[in-house]
Protein backbone atom coordinates (compact mmCIF):
# COMPACT_ATOMS: atom_id res chain seq x y z
CA UNK A 1 0.00 0.00 0.00
CA UNK A 2 1.22 3.65 -0.63
CA UNK A 3 2.89 5.29 2.52
CA UNK A 4 1.67 8.71 1.34
CA UNK A 5 -0.56 10.14 -1.60
CA UNK A 6 -0.75 13.93 -3.00
CA UNK A 7 -3.14 15.02 -5.50
CA UNK A 8 -1.75 17.82 -6.90
CA UNK A 9 -4.21 20.36 -8.61
CA UNK A 10 -2.93 18.70 -12.52
CA UNK A 11 -0.72 15.28 -11.17
CA UNK A 12 -0.10 12.84 -8.97
CA UNK A 13 2.47 12.52 -6.58
CA UNK A 14 2.78 8.86 -4.19
CA UNK A 15 5.21 7.35 -2.34
CA UNK A 16 5.64 3.89 -0.75
CA UNK A 17 8.61 2.53 1.19
CA UNK A 18 10.30 -1.02 0.29
CA UNK A 19 12.50 -3.71 2.51
CA UNK A 20 14.55 -3.77 -0.21
CA UNK A 21 18.33 -2.75 -1.19
CA UNK A 22 18.50 0.67 -3.25
CA UNK A 23 20.39 -1.36 -5.91
CA UNK A 24 17.22 -3.80 -6.55
CA UNK A 25 14.93 -1.27 -6.47
CA UNK A 26 17.04 0.57 -8.88
CA UNK A 27 17.12 -2.61 -11.22
CA UNK A 28 13.19 -3.33 -10.77
CA UNK A 29 12.43 0.08 -12.01
CA UNK A 30 15.17 0.41 -15.14
CA UNK A 31 16.05 -3.06 -16.47
CA UNK A 32 13.43 -4.90 -18.42
CA UNK A 33 13.57 -8.12 -16.95
CA UNK A 34 12.83 -6.00 -13.26
CA UNK A 35 9.65 -4.27 -15.13
CA UNK A 36 8.16 -7.45 -16.35
CA UNK A 37 8.35 -8.37 -12.85
CA UNK A 38 5.57 -5.67 -11.37
CA UNK A 39 4.48 -3.75 -14.56
CA UNK A 40 4.26 -4.75 -18.15
CA UNK A 41 5.27 -8.49 -18.75
CA UNK A 42 6.99 -7.32 -21.75
CA UNK A 43 9.84 -4.57 -21.21
CA UNK A 44 12.96 -3.40 -22.49
CA UNK A 45 14.87 -0.92 -21.63
CA UNK A 46 18.14 1.12 -23.34
CA UNK A 47 19.53 2.79 -20.21
CA UNK A 48 20.74 5.93 -19.63
CA UNK A 49 19.72 9.77 -20.74
CA UNK A 50 18.58 9.89 -24.05
CA UNK A 51 17.73 5.99 -23.90
CA UNK A 52 14.48 4.49 -23.73
CA UNK A 53 11.82 2.20 -21.72
CA UNK A 54 9.66 0.48 -23.86
CA UNK A 55 6.71 -1.72 -22.19
CA UNK A 56 3.40 -3.59 -23.44
CA UNK A 57 0.72 -6.09 -22.75
CA UNK A 58 1.17 -7.60 -26.27
CA UNK A 59 4.65 -8.04 -27.37
CA UNK A 60 3.03 -6.62 -31.03
CA UNK A 61 2.34 -3.59 -29.35
CA UNK A 62 4.96 -1.82 -27.56
CA UNK A 63 4.70 1.53 -26.18
CA UNK A 64 8.33 3.45 -26.01
CA UNK A 65 9.00 6.35 -24.43
CA UNK A 66 12.25 8.07 -24.24
CA UNK A 67 14.44 8.61 -21.05
CA UNK A 68 14.95 12.59 -20.47
CA UNK A 69 16.71 12.14 -16.84
CA UNK A 70 19.03 8.94 -15.79
CA UNK A 71 20.83 9.44 -12.24
CA UNK A 72 21.50 6.02 -10.88
CA UNK A 73 20.26 4.57 -7.56
CA UNK A 74 18.38 8.01 -7.39
CA UNK A 75 16.53 9.39 -10.17
CA UNK A 76 14.84 8.48 -13.27
CA UNK A 77 12.41 10.42 -15.47
CA UNK A 78 10.56 9.43 -19.28
CA UNK A 79 8.69 11.49 -21.01
CA UNK A 80 6.10 11.15 -23.62
CA UNK A 81 3.57 13.36 -25.83
CA UNK A 82 0.10 13.34 -25.68
CA UNK A 83 -2.81 15.11 -27.50
CA UNK A 84 -5.16 17.19 -25.33
CA UNK A 85 -8.72 17.42 -25.84
CA UNK A 86 -8.20 20.82 -28.26
CA UNK A 87 -5.29 19.18 -30.07
CA UNK A 88 -2.24 20.47 -28.77
CA UNK A 89 0.79 18.17 -28.02
CA UNK A 90 1.30 18.32 -24.10
CA UNK A 91 4.44 17.03 -22.69
CA UNK A 92 4.10 14.57 -20.06
CA UNK A 93 6.73 13.35 -17.48
CA UNK A 94 7.14 10.19 -15.15
CA UNK A 95 9.97 10.78 -12.41
CA UNK A 96 11.14 7.93 -9.75
CA UNK A 97 12.97 9.12 -6.94
CA UNK A 98 14.82 6.83 -4.90
CA UNK A 99 16.22 7.38 -0.95
CA UNK A 100 16.86 5.31 1.86
CA UNK A 101 14.46 6.16 4.71
CA UNK A 102 15.18 4.12 7.87
CA UNK A 103 16.78 1.16 6.52
CA UNK A 104 14.20 0.98 3.37
CA UNK A 105 13.97 2.24 0.53
CA UNK A 106 11.49 5.29 -0.62
CA UNK A 107 9.87 5.22 -3.83
CA UNK A 108 8.46 8.52 -5.18
CA UNK A 109 6.39 8.65 -8.06
CA UNK A 110 5.47 11.97 -9.99
CA UNK A 111 3.35 12.07 -12.91
CA UNK A 112 3.38 15.71 -14.11
CA UNK A 113 2.62 18.10 -17.01
CA UNK A 114 -1.42 17.91 -17.11
CA UNK A 115 -2.24 21.25 -17.99
CA UNK A 116 -5.98 22.01 -17.74
CA UNK A 117 -9.29 20.43 -15.99
CA UNK A 118 -9.70 18.00 -19.58
CA UNK A 119 -7.37 15.75 -18.17
CA UNK A 120 -9.01 15.01 -14.56
CA UNK A 121 -10.36 12.16 -16.17
CA UNK A 122 -7.54 10.73 -17.23
CA UNK A 123 -5.45 11.43 -14.10
CA UNK A 124 -7.95 9.94 -11.65
CA UNK A 125 -7.50 6.61 -14.11
CA UNK A 126 -3.63 6.71 -13.74
CA UNK A 127 -4.12 7.72 -9.97
CA UNK A 128 -5.95 4.03 -9.80
CA UNK A 129 -3.49 2.39 -11.70
CA UNK A 130 -0.04 3.80 -10.32
CA UNK A 131 -1.44 2.85 -6.70
CA UNK A 132 -1.65 -0.38 -7.82
CA UNK A 133 1.69 -0.70 -9.73
CA UNK A 134 3.31 0.99 -6.88
CA UNK A 135 2.00 -1.99 -4.33
CA UNK A 136 2.63 -4.41 -7.05
CA UNK A 137 6.71 -3.18 -6.60
CA UNK A 138 6.52 -3.60 -3.68
CA UNK A 139 5.03 -6.98 -3.27
CA UNK A 140 7.28 -8.34 -6.20
CA UNK A 141 10.64 -7.49 -4.45
CA UNK A 142 9.57 -8.26 -0.81
CA UNK A 143 7.58 -11.38 -1.68
CA UNK A 144 8.98 -12.87 -4.78
CA UNK A 145 12.32 -11.21 -5.16
CA UNK A 146 14.71 -12.45 -8.20
CA UNK A 147 10.91 -14.63 -9.41
CA UNK A 148 9.53 -14.16 -12.68
CA UNK A 149 5.93 -13.31 -13.08
CA UNK A 150 3.51 -15.45 -15.17
CA UNK A 151 0.30 -12.76 -15.84
CA UNK A 152 -2.96 -14.22 -16.70
CA UNK A 153 -5.91 -12.00 -17.92
CA UNK A 154 -8.91 -11.36 -19.34
CA UNK A 155 -10.23 -8.35 -21.12
CA UNK A 156 -13.62 -7.36 -22.54
CA UNK A 157 -16.23 -4.64 -23.36
CA UNK A 158 -19.54 -4.42 -21.01
CA UNK A 159 -21.89 -1.39 -19.87
CA UNK A 160 -22.14 -2.34 -16.48
CA UNK A 161 -21.98 -0.06 -14.15
CA UNK A 162 -20.50 -2.16 -10.97
CA UNK A 163 -18.45 -5.22 -10.69
CA UNK A 164 -21.04 -6.82 -8.47
CA UNK A 165 -23.64 -6.21 -11.17
CA UNK A 166 -21.57 -7.74 -13.59
CA UNK A 167 -22.27 -10.65 -15.40
CA UNK A 168 -18.32 -11.68 -15.53
CA UNK A 169 -18.80 -11.81 -12.00
CA UNK A 170 -21.15 -14.50 -11.46
CA UNK A 171 -20.84 -18.41 -11.27
CA UNK A 172 -19.59 -18.73 -14.53
CA UNK A 173 -16.74 -16.29 -14.26
CA UNK A 174 -15.02 -14.79 -11.08
CA UNK A 175 -17.33 -15.02 -8.04
CA UNK A 176 -16.19 -12.65 -4.97
CA UNK A 177 -18.03 -12.77 -1.09
CA UNK A 178 -18.76 -10.64 -0.03
CA UNK A 179 -19.58 -8.36 -3.50
CA UNK A 180 -16.71 -6.04 -4.66
CA UNK A 181 -18.56 -3.15 -3.90
CA UNK A 182 -18.13 -3.37 0.17
CA UNK A 183 -14.76 -4.41 0.36
CA UNK A 184 -11.87 -2.32 1.35
CA UNK A 185 -7.93 -2.35 1.77
CA UNK A 186 -7.03 -4.94 4.24
CA UNK A 187 -10.67 -6.72 3.85
CA UNK A 188 -10.85 -10.38 3.62
CA UNK A 189 -12.62 -12.32 1.69
CA UNK A 190 -13.10 -15.70 -0.88
CA UNK A 191 -12.63 -15.71 -4.57
CA UNK A 192 -13.77 -18.21 -6.67
CA UNK A 193 -11.89 -18.66 -10.33
CA UNK A 194 -11.99 -21.77 -12.71
CA UNK A 195 -13.86 -23.63 -9.95
CA UNK A 196 -10.99 -23.28 -7.38
CA UNK A 197 -12.45 -21.23 -4.11
CA UNK A 198 -9.27 -19.43 -1.94
CA UNK A 199 -9.14 -16.99 1.10
CA UNK A 200 -8.00 -13.42 -0.04
CA UNK A 201 -7.20 -9.74 1.10
CA UNK A 202 -8.40 -6.64 -0.37
CA UNK A 203 -4.65 -4.82 -0.89
CA UNK A 204 -5.59 -1.82 -2.71
CA UNK A 205 -8.76 0.16 -3.67
CA UNK A 206 -10.17 2.86 -5.46
CA UNK A 207 -13.56 3.66 -5.29
CA UNK A 208 -15.36 2.84 -8.99
CA UNK A 209 -11.91 1.64 -10.71
CA UNK A 210 -9.86 -0.54 -9.19
CA UNK A 211 -9.31 -3.39 -6.83
CA UNK A 212 -6.54 -5.99 -6.20
CA UNK A 213 -6.02 -8.77 -4.11
CA UNK A 214 -3.16 -11.30 -2.57
CA UNK A 215 -4.05 -14.52 -2.47
CA UNK A 216 -2.17 -17.01 -0.14
CA UNK A 217 -3.37 -20.20 -1.49
CA UNK A 218 -1.63 -19.66 -5.03
CA UNK A 219 1.84 -18.31 -3.23
CA UNK A 220 0.69 -15.02 -2.77
CA UNK A 221 -0.70 -14.13 -6.15
CA UNK A 222 -2.17 -10.99 -6.73
CA UNK A 223 -5.37 -10.32 -8.79
CA UNK A 224 -6.23 -7.43 -9.89
CA UNK A 225 -9.54 -5.94 -11.39
CA UNK A 226 -9.64 -2.75 -13.56
CA UNK A 227 -12.43 -0.62 -15.18
CA UNK A 228 -10.56 1.41 -17.46
CA UNK A 229 -12.71 4.39 -18.23
CA UNK A 230 -16.27 6.09 -16.97
CA UNK A 231 -17.77 6.28 -20.12
CA UNK A 232 -20.99 3.69 -20.35
CA UNK A 233 -19.39 1.17 -22.28
CA UNK A 234 -15.96 0.39 -21.14
CA UNK A 235 -13.47 -2.65 -20.66
CA UNK A 236 -12.84 -4.56 -17.50
CA UNK A 237 -9.79 -6.30 -17.14
CA UNK A 238 -8.54 -9.50 -14.78
CA UNK A 239 -4.98 -9.30 -14.48
CA UNK A 240 -3.70 -12.38 -12.47
CA UNK A 241 -0.31 -12.36 -11.28
CA UNK A 242 1.46 -15.67 -10.75
CA UNK A 243 5.00 -16.23 -9.26
CA UNK A 244 6.92 -19.58 -8.92
CA UNK A 245 3.56 -21.70 -9.11
CA UNK A 246 3.56 -25.02 -11.15
CA UNK A 247 1.22 -25.63 -13.78
CA UNK A 248 -1.04 -27.33 -12.39
CA UNK A 249 -2.11 -24.68 -10.20
CA UNK A 250 -2.05 -21.92 -13.06
CA UNK A 251 -3.91 -24.19 -15.66
CA UNK A 252 -7.72 -23.82 -14.10
CA UNK A 253 -7.22 -20.50 -13.32
CA UNK A 254 -6.13 -19.59 -16.82
CA UNK A 255 -9.51 -21.44 -17.81
CA UNK A 256 -11.62 -19.48 -15.33
CA UNK A 257 -9.90 -16.18 -16.49
CA UNK A 258 -10.97 -17.76 -20.17
CA UNK A 259 -14.78 -18.66 -18.96
CA UNK A 260 -15.10 -15.34 -17.53
CA UNK A 261 -14.44 -13.57 -21.08
CA UNK A 262 -16.95 -16.14 -22.54
CA UNK A 263 -19.35 -15.20 -20.13
CA UNK A 264 -19.29 -11.77 -20.32
CA UNK A 265 -19.68 -11.70 -24.31
CA UNK A 266 -22.90 -14.15 -24.07
CA UNK A 267 -24.25 -11.45 -21.81
CA UNK A 268 -23.88 -8.44 -23.01
CA UNK A 269 -24.22 -10.27 -26.46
Amino acid sequence: MTNDRKRTDRGIDLTIDIDATLEEVWQALTTGEGIARWFAPHAAVTPGEGGSVSVGWDPKEMWTQPITVWEPQRRMQTASEMPSKDGRMVRLAVDYYLEVQGGRVRVRLVHSGFDDSSWDDYIDGLDAGWSYFLFNLKHALERHRGVDRRQLSARFRTTARAGEDHPGFGSKGLRVRPSIGGLRPGDACRLSLGGVEVDATVAVRHPSRTIAFVVPAWNDALLFVEREGMKETHHVGVWLSLFGVPEATAAPLRQGLADLESAVSVAEG
